[in-house]
């Protein structure tokens, strides 16, 4: 299993137990939500390390708040796995209100062999 991280609960960042328990969360919520909690406990990394660890993998990281959304240098790492389903699974898990980047971290030609895999 890829997930690396209990998502829907205060272990992946949070600071309380009601960490995304209502509609409101957000980088201003203080219910202890992880855009309040994940730096702080020393979950994000350098995206470029994680991809140097995980090559022709799936990644999904969560994005911090002081991350450009498009562009992020950081995140944290909650899943991984060289079986794009058991990603998208991973990702149904996230609370609700997070920025996710989920993508293969490989070379065109690897993705093109998965791809050609998974039309097979």
């Amino acid at each position: 299993m890829p997930i690396m991280i209990n998502l829907t609960s205060a272990e992946h960042g949070g600071t309380s137990r009601s960490c995304g328990t209502h509609s409101d969360c957000g980088i201003d919520c203080d219910c202890g939500c992880p855009y309040t909690g994940m730096e702080e406990k020393g979950r994000v990394e350098l995206i470029a390390d994680v991809e140097r660890r995980y090559p022709n993998e799936w990644l999904v990281f969560v994005i911090p708040p002081s991350e450009d959304d498009f562009t992020p240098e950081r995140g944290m790492l909650v899943a991984h796995s060289t079986d794009d389903a058991e990603v998208f699974k991973a990702i149904t898990r996230i609370t609700h209100n997070q920025v996710v980047h989920v993508y293969f971290n490989g070379t065109m030609e690897s993705y093109q062999q998965w791809m050609d895999t998974e039309m097979a």
